[in-house]
């Protein structure tokens, strides 16, 4: 909140101001805690934003909860706010990161550990010929021709190992059945705990490369 609330004056909100999470002003009169006790219920997964003296805002979760005597009669309420920053922090991180892989020339794949595709960018699309719907949830080994086929459990053992694959230079086929000399970087992709659960690849088209060689 960035302030002190002043005991016996301010009511419902100890704020400064208030905001809807799409930036309209929330009446202290009608943010949760008021209305928790207006309508004597808890309010759960209603998010806000609250502005600090500084004019900083901080995303917050509040947890309003009436407070009832042993006759059941409303009292008053208890509230708990949760600082939501990190978590919007995080939000906006990954949005950047996605656009970022949307955008990008390359093919950026990324599959489990059995080889099953999970994402698929715009470059994949371009590269391989193939639309997401069309990849996401099949394997990956059906873009590699018939005699690449043992490169697949080659490359998923160094990824359980934690090992990254580099500039590994390689063949694969297209949904047209053509074929396409590519460069893949491959590397492991971790859980929130550290723990191995797949893998990411950028593979780059270098037929010019290979023409003019």
């Amino acid at each position: 909140a960035g302030r002190e609330p002043e005991l016996g004056k301010d009511q419902w909100c100890v704020t400064h101001k208030l905001f809807t999470t799409d930036g309209q002003v929330l009446p202290h009169d009608q943010c949760p805690m008021a209305v928790a006790l207006r309508e004597n219920r808890p309010i759960r997964n209603q998010s806000a934003i609250s502005q600090r003296p500084d004019g900083t805002r901080v995303p917050f979760l509040p947890y309003p909860t009436p407070l009832h005597d042993d006759q059941g009669r409303l009292v008053g309420a208890v509230n708990m706010l949760f600082d939501l920053t990190d978590r919007h922090l995080a939000d906006e991180a990954r949005h950047h990161l996605s656009a970022i892989v949307e955008s990008s020339f390359d093919a950026i794949v990324s599959k489990d550990l059995n080889g099953v595709i999970k994402s698929w960018n715009s470059g994949a699309q371009r590269l391989f010929g193939y639309t997401t719907d069309e990849a996401v949830g099949r394997s990956v080994t059906m873009l590699i021709p018939d005699d690449h086929l043992d490169e697949e459990p080659r490359i998923l053992e160094r990824i359980r190992k934690g090992e990254r694959v580099e500039t590994y230079e390689t063949i694969r086929r297209r949904k047209d059945g053509s074929l396409v000399p590519v460069s893949l970087t491959i590397s492991p992709v971790r859980n929130a705990v550290g723990q191995i659960i797949g893998a990411s690849k950028i593979a780059r088209d270098i037929s010019t490369a290979k023409e003019s060689e």
